[in-house]
């Protein structure tokens, strides 16, 4: 039994013949009528006839490749249109926030210059607070978006050096200014500001006649505060206790040592309420108002000392309209 070929085997076993040269007749079916038209193929024909079809289908391929090139174009810019979209909202999302996070800087700025000017410490310099950055620019060449929008991430960029330059330098004075004022805050601590007891001055601070021996230009080196017997005093400062006991003329008398410095004396009290090496701190209660020692009358003799040297402790009281914690 003979195998009838397939219609693959068919179609190259013509197109080898052609390619081998051989000629065919071509048969036309018109009508059944007229019968049937018979046309020879020669090789010339042939020839042209497959140098045709070929053009036909190279032409047929180059359009379908055109065509597949501008659908992907097509959907690539689709794709790049809403990612460029979506991008440009995110962008000015960033901007926004840029602009909400140095305005706050700005804010914070003005609080630091009015805590310098309180504390008496040295401003800053207007043109270095422009935060100028160096460096590279970001290379955004060749990204999928406009001039504008390029123009703009490259300035978001600049900006957000800019912005960390600032932050970083915020935190940094503040942490200064912070340290400052610890450091200034102990010095106000340690600084007898405050009267010692409620009362009257009697006797300043100078040369004076004395009120026991009638001695004159006889230097005073504090201040007496008249007021009741057991008129509670208080420390002016913080400090240490260096002495607590008997002292001669001084009768009992308190030492407070304040550091920096500074030291203050208490005289004359009925009785003492700290011991040697005990801490106080200002407002603590140090004794009671009295007459021990060499004295006219109830009353504190209160002193100031820095380095050693007496001072009018009348130039370290603040107004009582002034609290002092």
């Amino acid at each position: 039994m003979i195998k009838k070929p397939g219609i693959g085997e068919t179609i190259f076993a013509k197109l080898f013949n052609i390619v081998a040269g051989k000629d065919y007749l071509v048969s036309v079916q018109w009508d059944a009528r007229y019968g049937s038209r018979f046309y020879t193929l020669n090789s010339n024909l042939k020839n042209s006839l497959l140098f045709g079809a070929g053009i036909f289908c190279l032409g047929i391929l180059c359009l379908l490749g055109e065509c597949g090139t501008w659908m992907y174009r097509e959907v690539s810019l689709q794709y790049h249109s809403k990612e460029n979209a979506s991008l440009k909202t995110e962008l000015n999302t960033v901007v926004e926030v840029q602009g909400s996070v140095e305005s706050s800087l700005d804010s914070l700025s003005k609080l630091e210059e009015k805590i310098r000017a309180l504390y008496g410490m040295n401003g800053h310099d207007k043109a270095f607070l422009a935060f100028g950055v160096g460096g590279r620019r970001p290379d955004i060449s060749g990204q999928p978006y406009g001039n504008a929008v390029s123009e703009q991430i490259l300035n978001s960029s600049i900006k957000n050096r800019q912005l960390q330059s600032k932050i970083s330098y915020t935190s940094s004075s503040f942490k200064q200014i912070e340290e400052f004022v610890r450091y200034r805050h102990n010095l106000w601590e340690h600084t007898p500001f405050v009267l010692p007891a409620k009362g009257q001055i009697t006797s300043g601070f100078g040369y004076r006649l004395h009120p026991v021996t009638g001695e004159k230009n006889v230097m005073h080196e504090g201040l007496d505060i008249a007021n009741n017997r057991w008129t509670p005093i208080f420390a002016t400062a913080d400090g240490i206790v260096v002495s607590a006991g008997q002292s001669g003329t001084f009768g009992n008398l308190v030492v407070l040592d304040h550091g920096n410095g500074y030291s203050t004396k208490f005289g004359h009290l009925t009785k003492i309420m700290v011991e040697k090496g005990q801490l106080v701190k200002r407002y603590g209660l140090i004794g009671y108002m009295g007459d021990t020692g060499r004295v006219t009358g109830i009353h504190l003799h209160y002193e100031v000392h820095r380095d050693g040297a007496p001072q009018n402790p009348e130039k370290y009281i603040l107004p009582s309209g002034i609290l002092v914690d």
